[in-house]
């Protein structure tokens, strides 16, 4: 007889998971309360790159002159944007539900909860052999805003505007207030970045975060750092901000973007034996089995780096474990890419310098600018770089920050390096084709050795 799988949440963790214990065999139950593709497909890393790429295009745009091109007046049809971010959305939808058809999974539509050795959800009592919790993160707020204002949204509400705001507040200079800065400023909205920290893009090395920063005030964004709103006042048309560097900034729209939390309360994981810590995350070990045996958990539910492509790799591996055990391995977050789509897009994977020195390593830095490569320059996209770190005493690769133009694309080459155990003069023996973008890998690895051509 086959082993019941429910899957609580049809996020990126969830659809996974679903879809990957149907392929082992098992008959798999899918619980979502909401849209299949969780947060990510409907109101995070696909809408986001799909308005994303239209601020991108404005952008260019803007510099047509530099091209040799004779371009009128750019004009914004918002709600067109938002329509052809909803076509996508729904696009990406609708492959996840026929991938559940196809594989025979039961979805249902409901919010789901546990009782006993079963998941309630929708007047169905779904009983299970394994249970894989992925119920995801919602966005945080924050004690001093009301957010019951309409005036103050959080990275949920910016789907459903109407208009592009004149002037925007970001509350938060991690991935997503950076990304949504990076996104309006070329909409011709004035944005000001307010972070608490004494850096932008915490996750990134000091040297990449402030020339982001830089680049960032270049085009006109308004950045405080180790700064925080202590209050504000509603008004009908705004949102007025004290801030503790004595600034005031008033907006059109207050967008707090402090990160999100698990949701994880209400749901009877501590009466089925789970444990969760006081931050909501759902406690696993190393083969991401919960305190309950039975019972699973991936994605950004369990914390650790919230990214959609992890969550779908944890939850592939915890239905494996689940369903294999005698086949059981741990989950390996060594290589891990991360990506920001900002202008200039940052990618990261492994260890970033500053971290490596953390950690004791004697560190080695290959280095090599954009501006330098041709096809950068005939792109007109030529700021950033690749900056690959490596352990001095055995030249082993540790990481890499890449930041310029296709970054989020570049990184893999050098993920899939450190996965395989090459050095930074294997991985800079490697032809890569002229003139390409991803050149400047081989560039930035020849120069640590001081046989770069035009860099040593």
């Amino acid at each position: 007889m086959a082993q019941r799988v429910v899957v609580l949440g049809g996020g990126p963790a969830g659809a996974v998971a679903a879809l990957r214990a149907a392929q082992l065999g098992a008959q798999v139950a899918l619980v979502e309360r909401r849209e299949l593709g969780g947060t990510c497909t409907n109101r995070g890393c696909v809408p986001s790159k799909a308005l994303l790429a239209i601020s991108g295009l404005a952008s260019k745009i803007r510099r047509a002159d530099e091209f040799g091109l004779r371009v009128g007046g750019l004009e914004f049809d918002f709600p067109r944007m938002q329509l052809r971010k909803d076509e996508i959305v729904s696009r990406i939808r609708g492959g996840i539900e026929s991938a559940c058809r196809r594989h025979s999974v039961q979805v249902v539509s409901a919010e789901g909860r546990l009782v006993g050795d079963a998941v309630e959800a929708g007047g169905q009592r779904l009983e299970f052999d394994h249970l894989v919790v992925c119920v995801g993160t919602e966005p945080s707020g924050l004690p001093d805003l009301d957010q019951s204002q309409e005036r103050v949204i959080t990275s949920d509400g910016v789907w459903t505007l109407e208009e592009i705001p004149a002037r925007l507040l970001i509350v938060g200079g991690g991935v997503i207030g950076c990304e949504f800065a990076s996104l309006f400023a070329p909409l011709g909205t004035k944005v000001t970045v307010v972070e608490l920290l004494p850096q932008l893009l915490t996750g990134v090395d000091r040297r990449t975060a402030e020339a982001f920063r830089r680049l960032l005030e270049g085009r006109g964004v308004e950045v405080h750092l180790g700064t925080r709103v202590d209050g504000a006042e509603y008004l009908p048309n705004s949102v007025r901000a004290h801030l503790s560097d004595g600034a005031e900034v008033e907006a059109d729209l207050l967008l707090v973007a402090v990160g999100r939390r698990p949701q994880t309360e209400g749901i009877g994981l501590k009466e089925a034996g789970v444990r969760v810590d006081a931050s909501r995350h759902v406690e696993v070990d190393q083969y991401l089995r919960t305190a309950n045996p039975r019972i699973w958990a991936a994605g950004d539910c369990i914390g650790g780096l919230q990214l959609a492509h992890l969550a779908s790799a944890e939850a592939a591996r915890a239905v494996e474990n689940a369903l294999q055990p005698q086949q059981a391995m741990p989950m390996d977050r060594t290589v891990v890419p991360s990506c920001i789509f900002t202008d200039p897009e940052i990618a990261t994977v492994g260890l970033h310098a500053d971290l490596a020195r953390e950690q004791g390593h004697e560190v080695r830095l290959g280095q090599a600018r954009f501006i330098g490569e041709a096809k950068a320059l005939a792109e007109g996209d030529s700021e950033g770089y690749v900056q690959l770190v490596a352990d001095a005493g055995t030249d082993r690769l540790l990481g890499a920050t890449i930041m310029g133009p296709h970054a989020v694309e570049l990184i893999h080459e050098v993920g899939v390096a450190i996965s395989d155990g090459f050095t930074m003069a294997e991985l800079g023996s490697v032809i890569h084709a002229h003139p390409t973008m991803s050149e400047v890998v081989m560039d930035a690895a020849q120069q640590a050795h001081k046989i770069a051509p035009y860099l040593s």
